[in-house]
């Protein structure tokens, strides 16, 4: 976790020891102050979080330590680290427990008021659906090389790799091929300060492997949407390819679809084995350019794609790719429906992904 500077340091100083002589309402400024000297730093926010707590405002609480997590997700399991300090082990203990006591009754709310607007829709699936870094009771996942690090519906078949038996709208995208490539040409021409790193600073937590690829374009992306949040200066050029994807089982999310990007992966450049977020939708790449020692391996399948040619898999499965050609590989990547959802599973998991995002909004220190 960050480390805090002195007069951040300082201010929480002042805070503990208001807390100490029976102050908590003289803390609560002096942690906001500590906070807006360092908004990356998470530890502050979970010091407010455990004051509010204290305070018996839990929605504050709540509110303040799921800031610290956005900043650095490590803070919620502090507490299982001997090296870390006590008291910020302590407060992490309680950050934890609560917050997956809070996303739990979020999610199972938000399936209740669709089944009731909905009481002919079976949506047990979903009911049954965690969120899986703050469910608040063990659980198993369908496959053992299946580990979604976000999302999880039991009971749908477990599908590396998709075939055409999946794919009935993969023939209207391949024709469309080339009217899409044509509007990422003329982008990555007119439009090229809006590429912007895939991987946001903090994926080089992850290890070695991930720092030439954090917060840097040797894996570049034009991001239409990146999670359900849409870019205006990028969406205006690429009106066809919208207008096709448009036409497909797309994940949706409040305000468009979860993700519409082109993947600009440089040469000599790879990413490192991971898990995706759900298991409820296939990742699908168009395959804009391609060079010829680039590929991906999805579990033991390893596959190199093919200028124009549909592949589709589920990233809840272990993953890698790599290009080791001299040139740049881009792909636009998409999310649709786990075939096996129906519109009304599809639906309810909608509402709760949307619950969560509204909520998220609401956060305040």
């Amino acid at each position: 976790m960050a480390n805090t500077d002195q007069s951040q340091n300082e201010l929480c100083n002042r805070a503990i020891e208001a807390e100490l002589a029976g102050d908590p309402q003289a803390a609560l400024p002096l942690y906001r102050q500590a906070i807006n000297v360092n908004r990356g730093n998470p530890v502050p926010y979970l010091f407010l979080g455990y004051l509010r707590h204290g305070l018996q405002d839990s929605e504050a609480a709540v509110q303040a330590w799921s800031l610290a997590a956005d900043l650095d997700p490590r803070v919620l399991n502090a507490w299982r680290s001997d090296t870390v300090a006590a008291d910020i082990r302590q407060r992490s203990k309680l950050a934890d427990r609560e917050l997956r006591r809070h996303f739990t009754r979020l999610h199972k709310s938000a399936i209740a008021a669709y089944a009731s607007e909905h009481p002919d829709a079976n949506v047990e699936r979903a009911e049954a659906a965690i969120w899986c870094q703050t469910h608040d009771e063990e659980f198993q996942f369908n496959h053992p090389e299946q580990r979604p690090h976000l999302f999880f519906v039991p009971g749908i078949s477990s599908i590396p790799v998709y075939d055409e038996s999946h794919l009935a709208w993969k023939s209207l995208l391949e024709s469309s091929f080339e009217a899409i490539r044509t509007e990422f040409l003329a982008a990555r021409t007119n439009a090229a300060a809006e590429q912007r790193p895939y991987l946001e600073p903090r994926a080089a937590w992850l290890g070695d492997d991930w720092k030439p690829i954090a917060d840097s374009l040797n894996w570049g992306s034009y991001q239409l949407y990146r999670k359900g949040k849409g870019n205006d200066a990028l969406i205006r050029r690429f009106p066809e390819t919208l207008r096709i994807i448009g036409q497909l089982p797309i994940i949706e999310g409040l305000q468009g679809p979860r993700e519409v990007v082109f993947s600009v992966l440089q040469g000599k450049q790879r990413i490192p084995p991971h898990y995706g977020v759900s298991n409820t939708d296939m990742t699908v790449h168009l395959p804009i350019i391609t060079t010829e020692d680039s590929a991906i391996r999805v579990v033991q399948h390893v596959h190199h794609w093919q200028t124009g040619k549909v592949f589709a898999f589920d990233d809840a499965f272990e993953h890698e790719s790599w290009n080791n050609s001299s040139q740049p590989r881009v792909n636009l990547i998409f999310e649709v429906w786990h075939p096996e959802l129906t519109r009304h599973e599809q639906a309810a998991i909608s509402a709760t992904f949307d619950a969560r995002d509204r909520w998220n909004q609401t956060r305040t220190i």
